[in-house]
């Protein structure tokens, strides 16, 4: 996928976040409806992905597919860990993150970069974060294969992903693509069990595997409601084809033809980078 593709996709991402004050693209996470905000079930998903991750002052944290910079920038203020690097491949999200940090002396470092070739040298990271980006990844074996390399022997990847058990349905529906449009995700959807048959053979432990589909529908129905709620839509340009994208997506969770699911995984002590 093209840099310019997935900027064209994300654009109205970015607009409907600013319009209504959110900082990250995920689902959520909600375990009832009506009790939260939107940006606050957002937050929620960051922290049930990462569990009981231990990030402490000494750390190094790799965001990929950071985004717009939000989870980023949750993660980096509750943990404070010595460096937090969110690396993402849309030079405009980048910008966007690095403006909203702009002047502060502590705080994460944004990078343009590629998810199957991460800039940093081996075992150099104490956990990577990665959520909602892999579906896009053209080779998402040769992705964990760099995480396995970039972490030090104990390091943790904390991955969540969109998964489907209808693979070929959805490929056949990559023929959006073709129209290089808002619609055109170039998502290249896994079933959990191809991830955890990847983990395995590259060399991760599995520490843990739940899946939160349930709960990603029900806050994006929540979240999908708050923002009809204050819209205006005569000024909603940019972002009104985005609103009912994220409807078609909360109906596909809610009838599981999409999943939900998250994982940690351990490298090894002693084990080698690839």
């Amino acid at each position: 996928m093209s840099q310019r593709s997935l900027e064209v996709f994300y654009e109205p991402n970015r607009r409907l976040a600013h319009a209504h004050g959110l900082q990250g693209y995920n689902a959520g996470y909600a375990e009832a409806r009506g009790v939260a905000t939107f940006d606050q079930y957002q937050r929620n998903l960051v922290w049930r992905l990462l569990g009981d991750v231990e990030i402490g002052p000494q750390s190094t944290v790799l965001d990929v597919g950071c985004g717009i910079g939000g989870p980023s920038g949750w993660i980096y203020e509750r943990y404070r860990p010595e460096r937090l690097i969110g690396i993402e491949y849309c030079s405009t999200s980048v910008r966007i993150a690095e403006e909203r940090w702009a002047g502060k002396p502590h705080r994460p470092i944004f990078l343009q970069g590629d998810a199957h070739c991460l800039p940093v040298p081996d075992q150099s990271v104490d956990v990577i974060f990665n959520l909602e980006s892999a579906l896009h990844y053209a080779d998402k074996r040769k992705f964990v294969s760099e995480c396995l390399r970039a972490l030090k022997p104990g390091g943790v990847l904390c991955l969540g992903d969109i998964t489907t058990r209808c693979k070929r349905t959805f490929a056949v529906l990559g023929t959006l693509n073709l129209l290089a449009s808002q619609f055109s995700t170039h998502a290249r959807l896994w079933d959990a069990p191809d991830y955890l048959e990847t983990f395995e053979s590259i060399g991760f432990q599995l520490i843990r595997h739940e899946r939160v589909t349930r709960q990603s529908a029900d806050s994006l129905r929540d979240g999908l409601d708050e923002v009809s709620r204050g819209s205006n839509w005569s000024n909603a340009r940019g972002y009104r084809g985005r609103f009912f994208y994220l409807w078609f997506m909360e109906r596909l969770l809610r009838h599981r033809l999409l999943n939900y699911d998250l994982f940690a995984l351990a490298k090894p002590r002693g084990g080698g980078t690839s």
